[in-house]
């Protein structure tokens, strides 16, 4: 690696990790504040409104952190490419922000449990407007992480001062995601506009027939991005659908908490899936780095739990403490599998553009992992969905492992 990529390495890391790490301590001191300010339940049906709506938000991005990432690498310094891709990238996000809004707003109407909360859910459906705007896939084919970073500290720091200003009683949770909404929408409005004067973009959209090309061309990429990054949130939703909210708050805290310590592990992946897929000497560098973050974060997460939470919650009950302790350490392997799936998955078999392989993995890992909390969380709940998730990981990690080494043989 020469001093040009050690710097921008050390300059994309940095800026995630910083930005990271002011997310980190928010959440953690949001949570406990939002449950003070609303109530358990009611943040329960927060919780349960924004997995509803994360599951469309991540479909809205149709893979775009992976496929469009990969061209941009390989084109950074050729304008017209980065304006095509720009347009290519927009034309598909329009049609879909179209189609998924309107399926949005159905559902709120049709379901009688949305209904009976519409402004919740028509709040929450806002942030699909902030994901249309969002360019977090071209700061990171472009290797600008510092203004990716600078944007998520902006709107994080706007929605922080909304949420102290006007959430103060039990009914303001409706509110909540409202807020998230006026911020992400706000600073991503400027940063796309931003952008294209920047760069001199020529915004024009793609016909109807290319952009079903694309959508076709990229379905793998598109079921690779989604499933993994919504497996919490698809079991909190689960949790919910087949529990009570106050289990939605305590399947949501784990998830966070799981999320927290593998903040390492998703930082590292996005610095490195742009330098892997152009120089591939450094592949394994970045497998061992990953693996031994992984190994590092999993053993603290386990042993550090019981203090951690005991200072971070206050419940009514010490049984609900102790509960989301053992539920926290149950979860505790993910981050190491986490590091695998993104040794051998992410920077391994996309790197070699097995793209329709590590879609079959991702497809039999979730099912695996729905099966489990159909099966479980009826009877154990939050434990329940939390035995699912680990089961999907553990067969992500596992898949992505053994196909890697299987492929690689043959490279």
């Amino acid at each position: 690696m020469n001093k040009q990529s050690i710097y921008k390495f050390s300059e994309n890391t940095l800026s995630l990790f910083s930005i990271k790490a002011v997310e980190l301590g928010l959440t953690i001191w949001l949570i406990p504040y939002l449950i003070l300010k609303v109530g358990l339940a009611n943040y329960g049906r927060y919780a349960f409104a924004m997995a509803f709506i994360l599951f469309f938000v991540n479909v809205l991005n149709y893979g775009f952190n992976l496929s469009t990432v990969r061209e941009l690498v390989k084109n950074k310094n050729n304008p017209a490419k980065i304006n095509a891709l720009f347009n290519e990238v927009i034309s598909v996000k329009l049609v879909l922000f179209g189609a998924l809004y309107l399926f949005v707003l159905g559902l709120i109407v049709l379901i009688p449990e949305f209904w009976a909360h519409k402004q919740l859910y028509f709040y929450t459906s806002l942030l699909l407007v902030g994901e249309f705007f969002s360019l977090r896939w071209f700061f990171m084919g472009m290797e600008q992480m510092k203004f990716k970073s600078f944007i998520n500290l902006s709107s994080t720091f706007i929605y922080i001062l909304l949420l102290l200003l006007f959430i103060q009683v039990d009914d303001d949770y409706i509110y909540i995601p409202l807020y998230e909404a006026i911020a992400v929408i706000s600073v991503s409005i400027s940063a796309f506009f931003w952008v294209v004067k920047k760069h001199q973009m020529t915004l024009k959209i793609l016909s109807f027939k290319e952009i079903s090309h694309y959508l076709k061309v990229n379905f793998s990429s598109f079921i690779n991005l989604l499933l993994p990054s919504t497996y919490g949130t698809i079991i909190v939703f689960l949790v919910g659908l087949l529990g009570v909210p106050t289990y939605v708050s305590f399947m949501q805290i784990g998830v966070k908490f799981t999320g927290a310590f593998g903040t390492a592990n998703t930082v590292i992946t996005k610095v490195c899936y742009p330098l892997v897929n152009r120089n591939e000497k450094l592949r394994g560098v970045t497998s061992l780095l990953l693996l031994s973050i992984g190994v590092v974060l999993s053993i603290s997460m386990y042993v550090s739990a019981p203090f951690l939470l005991s200072h971070w919650l206050h419940f009514e009950h010490a049984t609900q403490l102790a509960e989301t302790i053992f539920m926290v350490q149950l979860l505790s392997p993910i981050p190491f599998l986490m590091g695998v799936v993104s040794s051998y998955g992410i920077n391994g078999l996309l790197t070699f553009y097995k793209d329709i392989l590590y879609l079959k993995i991702t497809v039999i890992a979730t099912l695996a992992m729905l099966l489990m909390a159909g099966l479980l969380i009826p009877p154990y709940h939050f434990y329940g969905g939390a035995i699912a998730l680990l089961v999907g990981r553990f067969v992500y990690a596992g898949l992505a492992w053994y196909s890697f080494k299987k492929v690689k043989r043959h490279v």
